[in-house]
C-alpha cells in the first residue's frame, strides 16, 4: 500500500523533514542512490551522534520492496506504520536495520489503531508467529548457542497432546511414553492456564483473543475493562439524523455570526470597489502601453480545471526516456509538443545546458524572455508559452507540426545574495505545471522536459515531489509527459 507512503511524504514535506523513499516504482539507479545517501551519514562519522545533519532524516520504505537485500545500519529506529498479514515480512524488514555494523540498540515501533482492522491483522500475525514457533521451534537468532540442547519437555508434551487430539486411538494402542492420557490432559490444562494468565498479565487490552472461539472462526472478543472508552450500541439512524440537523443549524448560525463579525472588521464595501476599480484601471493602462509599444504578453492565464466527475484518469502518463528534450520529434513524431524549461525572474538569458539548446532551437525564445522582462511581465509563477517553427529538418520530420516552448518562472534572482539564483520554488513550479498541462491539453500536445529538481542527487526529496506533481497533472488533463535523461558525451 504505497498510498500511505504518499500521505507520509506529504506530511514530511509539510514539516520540512528531509527524507528518502523506496518502493516498487523507484528505478534501480534511484534505489541505489537513495541507499547510499541515507547510509552515508553513518559512514562519515558513526561515533558522532549529530554527524551529517544534511542527511536524510527519514527513509520511507514499503515493506515488500525494502524487506530483502538492504543494509540500513544508519537507522536505529524502525516504525511500522502498517502491519503486514505475514509477520515474517515485517520481521525481515526489521532485520534491515539490525545488521552487522549496527552500533546502537534497534527500537521497533508498531503503530496500531485500536478497534480497527489493524488490530485484527496484528492479532492474526501474533497467532501465526506462535504457530511458527511451535512448528519450527525458535528462530535462528534465539537458537544461536543452543543447538546442542534438546527441546524443552513442555514442547514435547504439547506435541504429544496435539497428536492425541487428532487421533487418540493411536496413542492408546501404542502406549506412548510413561505418561497416561489423564496426566497429559492435566499437564496440557495446566500449561494452557499458565499461558492464559501470562497473556492477561502481559497486556490488558480492550480486545482479547478467546482461545475457545478460534476454532469457530471468531477473531476478537470485546472485553470491557476499567479504562476502556464506553461505546453506546443504542445509537440508531434516527438519532444520527437528528444530530446532523442540529449540527447544520448550529453551523449556519455560527457562519452568519462570523460573517457579521467579519463585515464589521473588514473595510467598507465602497472602499473595496474603489480599490478594485483602481486595480482594473492600472491593468488597462498597462495593457494600452504594451499595445502602443507593440508588446503582446505570452503569459498563460490560470487554468480551468476539468469539470467532469472523474478528476483522475488512466489516459495520462509520465514516461522516462533518454535523449534531448528539445528534439521531441524523435520520441513522438507527427505529434504537437510543448518543451518545458525553468528560468528565473532576472531577464538575463543564461549559458550552457538547456539555454544553449533552446537558442539552437529558435532565436525567438531568448528574445521573448528578455522582452517580457523589459515590460515587467516576468513574475514568479508565470508561464510564457512561445510558439516556434523548426528552422531545420534533421530526421525528415514535417516542419508544419506545431511546437511550443514553455518558460516557467520558478526561481528568483538577487545579485546581493551569495548564490544569486534561488532554488526552484515548488509552489510556483506546481502553478506552472498546471498551466502547461492545461495548454497542452487544449492543443492535443505532449509535454517534454528535462529532469527537474534532481541536482546530482543533492536534494532527492525535491525530485520525488516534482514526480508526484507530474503524475497528478498528467492524469488530471489526460496528457503524456516525457522526462528526459540526457546522455553526455564521454
Amino acid at each position: 500500500m504505497t498510498h500511505t507512503l504518499d500521505i507520509l511524504q506529504d506530511f514530511l514535506e509539510l514539516r520540512k523533514y528531509s527524507y528518502e523513499r523506496l518502493d516498487g516504482s523507484i528505478r534501480a539507479e534511484e534505489r541505489f542512490a537513495a541507499i547510499r545517501s541515507f547510509s552515508g551519514k553513518s559512514a562519515k562519522g558513526s561515533m558522532n551522534f549529530h554527524a551529517d545533519q544534511n542527511g536524510a532524516f527519514v527513509f520511507l520504505i514499503s515493506t515488500r520492496a525494502g524487506g530483502v537485500g538492504l543494509n540500513l545500519v544508519a537507522a536505529d529506529t524502525v516504525i511500522f506504520y502498517e502491519q503486514d498479514w505475514n509477520p515474517q515480512v515485517d520481521r525481515q524488514a526489521l532485520q534491515r536495520a539490525h545488521r552487522i555494523g549496527q552500533m546502537n540498540h534497534v527500537l521497533a515501533i508498531n503503530l496500531v489503531t485500536g478497534r480497527a482492522v489493524e488490530e485484527i491483522i496484528m492479532r492474526r500475525a501474533e497467532r501465526k508467529l506462535q504457530l511458527s514457533h511451535k512448528v519450527l521451534g525458535e528462530d535462528d537468532m534465539d537458537r544461536e548457542g543452543k543447538e546442542m540442547q534438546g527441546p524443552e519437555a513442555g514442547d514435547l508434551r504439547s506435541v504429544i497432546f496435539g497428536l492425541h487430539m487428532f487421533n487418540p486411538t493411536d496413542i492408546n494402542d501404542e502406549k506412548s511414553g510413561e505418561l497416561s492420557i489423564s496426566e497429559l490432559n492435566a499437564l496440557a490444562e495446566k500449561v494452557i492456564a499458565m499461558r492464559h494468565e501470562q497473556k492477561i498479565e502481559k497486556d490488558d487490552r480492550k480486545f482479547e483473543i478467546n482461545p475457545i472461539d478460534l476454532l469457530n472462526g471468531c477473531d476478537l472478543v470485546m472485553e470491557k475493562s476499567a479504562g476502556s472508552v464506553s461505546f453506546d450500541p443504542g445509537l440508531d439512524e434516527d438519532s444520527y439524523l437528528s444530530w446532523v440537523e442540529k449540527f447544520k443549524e448550529s453551523s449556519q448560525s455560527g457562519d452568519n455570526s462570523v460573517l457579521e463579525l467579519g463585515s464589521r472588521r473588514n473595510l467598507p464595501e465602497e472602499k473595496h470597489l474603489k480599490l478594485e476599480a483602481a486595480r482594473k484601471k492600472a491593468e488597462e493602462k498597462k495593457l494600452s502601453k504594451w499595445e502602443a509599444l507593440g508588446y503582446h504578453s505570452l503569459s498563460v492565464k490560470d487554468p480551468i480545471y476539468p469539470v467532469d466527475g472523474d478528476m483522475m484518469s488512466d489516459l495520462g502518463s509520465v514516461n522516462f526516456v533518454y535523449g534531448d528534450c528539445t528534439q521531441p520529434s524523435k520520441v513522438c513524431p507527427s505529434e504537437p509538443a510543448v518543451i518545458f524549461s525553468c528560468v528565473d525572474d532576472s531577464g538575463n538569458w543564461g549559458r550552457g545546458g538547456m539555454f544553449d539548446a533552446l537558442v539552437k532551437l529558435s532565436a525567438s525564445i531568448p528574445d521573448a524572455y528578455q522582452r517580457a522582462s523589459e515590460f515587467g511581465d516576468l513574475h514568479l509563477g508565470d508561464l510564457h508559452l512561445i510558439k516556434i517553427n523548426e528552422d531545420h529538418d534533421e530526421q525528415g520530420v514535417d516542419g508544419n507540426i506545431p511546437q511550443w516552448v514553455a518558460l516557467a518562472v520558478v526561481q528568483s534572482y538577487n545579485p546581493r545574495r551569495k548564490v544569486p539564483r534561488s532554488n526552484i520554488s515548488i509552489p510556483d513550479l506546481e502553478c506552472c505545471l498546471s498551466k502547461a498541462s492545461f495548454s497542452a491539453a487544449q492543443n492535443s500536445a505532449s509535454i517534454h522536459m528535462p529532469r527537474i529538481g534532481y541536482q546530482d542527487g543533492s536534494d532527492r526529496s525535491e525530485w520525488y515531489t516534482v514526480e508526484r506533481l507530474l503524475r497528478k497533472y498528467a492524469s488530471m488533463y489526460r496528457i503524456k509527459i516525457f522526462v528526459y535523461y540526457f546522455r553526455r558525451s564521454s
